[in-house]
């Protein structure tokens, strides 16, 4: 690359930053009261359940855009979803801004009694949370709240309101026991799982114990599972999930995707927000661009790809935006014009909100004497301007009348 294209390379780059870090702040507004109480973490309901029997209350946070679009949304089934729906809604929230994730529905199931609930079996003696040699009596109610899961909630969720089949289960300490033993008892439930900190100690380690035959009886399952714990938790909990994750190392499963991570120096309950934020982003690992994708770009593939990110995720799917900048910059300093162009418009259909990415797009199109092209991106910049504030009208007016004028 000459010294000259170079500077106009970085002089465009300088501007793209300076667009992004503009409209990476506008923010959905959030309903109000009546009393100017902001409503930003969903809708508290009940079900009936027959299989349990009880009512269970549950909280459904839809994403922002919901109500005006006719999209579908994956969905994140929370468990202990009254403690973690603050955290959760918010490290979405933050990811689907910016792209690292795509937006979806978030099913917070509130906890009545976890020791029933959310452990496989009946515990004995000498257990971990009972009182002296005592049993937790209550225990082994999982299999019942998986049919409560699969039967009634899940159903209830999906008529109701509009889902992506892309479903996710996220539980921590007795609710990663509870993820596992999910997973492991009905592997087609999910798609994927954030399993947090779980306690697999649980009757002797007894889903370790079944793993070796559960994996080598599965060898194709094509699911996402993040397993993390903060590096301060127990060490007996850290070492129990090595254990466990150890069995899919050495079985091995070529279509799993999986990663096992301490975090921090988090503990046992603090690591919640943390092991949030990183599970979602390695379970939605593939919607940013590998280095292979981008040295080997054609507009087939980028299109191709793009595709099959919504099939999977939905069609509010879509990359980090500056993952789109990135690679249009690479394809003007490969002198191919056009596929920055497919780009950028991929890039403003992903981002409405990014009115920058218009101003290249609209440049792009005057360089490969699309001037009709150009012009109306310009107009369209306008309109954005306006609607968001954003205080780009008269510049793109100054380049429309440059435009007629040639």
């Amino acid at each position: 690359m000459n010294y000259k294209k170079k500077q106009i390379s970085l002089s465009i780059l300088f501007l793209i930053l300076c667009q992004l870090s503009i409209n990476a702040q506008i923010a959905d507004k959030i309903k109000l009261t009546k009393d100017n109480e902001l409503l930003g973490l969903g809708t508290y309901l009940t079900i009936e359940s027959e299989i349990l029997p009880e009512d269970r209350p549950i909280i459904i946070s839809l994403p922002n855009g919901y109500e005006e679009s006719e999209a579908h949304y994956p969905v994140l089934y929370l468990l202990d979803g009254l403690g973690n729906i603050k955290h959760v809604v918010g490290t979405i929230e933050l990811l689907t801004e910016s792209g690292i994730i795509p937006p979806m529905i978030i099913v917070g199931i509130e906890s009545i009694d976890r020791a029933r609930d959310l452990t496989p079996s009946n515990a004995g003696e000498n257990v971990y949370g009972g009182s002296g040699n005592a049993v937790i009596p209550q225990s082994g109610g999982a299999p019942k709240f998986l049919r409560f899961l699969q039967n009634e909630l899940i159903p209830y969720v999906e008529s109701n309101y509009r889902t992506h089949p892309y479903r996710i289960l996220e539980g921590h300490s007795f609710g990663g026991l509870f993820s596992v033993y999910a997973f492991m008892e009905k592997p087609e439930l999910f798609d994927a799982l954030i399993v947090q900190s779980p306690a697999l100690w649980w009757n002797n380690e007894e889903m370790t114990k079944k793993a070796t035959e559960f994996f080598n009886s599965h060898p194709d399952l094509n699911k996402s599972i993040y397993f993390g714990i903060g590096g301060g938790d127990g060490w007996g909990m850290r070492n129990e999930l090595i254990r466990y994750t150890n069995v899919i190392k050495n079985v091995g499963s070529k279509n799993l995707h999986w990663k096992h991570e301490e975090v921090g120096n988090e503990g046992h309950d603090d690591a919640r927000l943390i092991l949030n934020y990183h599970g979602l982003k390695f379970i939605f690992s593939d919607l940013k661009p590998t280095k292979e994708f981008q040295e080997n770009y054609s507009n087939e593939t980028f299109l191709k790809g793009e595709k099959e990110l919504i099939n999977k995720y939905g069609i509010s799917a879509r990359r980090p935006v500056g993952d789109y900048f990135d690679l249009a910059m690479k394809l003007i300093d490969d002198e191919n014009p056009i596929g920055a162009i497919i780009v950028f418009k991929r890039a403003y259909e992903a981002y409405p909100k990014y009115v920058g990415i218009l101003t290249n797009l609209a440049q792009l199109y005057e360089k490969t004497g699309q001037i009709n092209k150009a012009i109306d991106t310009y107009v369209l910049g306008i309109k954005m301007s306006k609607k968001y504030k954003l205080g780009y009208e008269d510049g793109f007016q100054n380049e429309i009348e440059k435009l007629k004028k040639m």
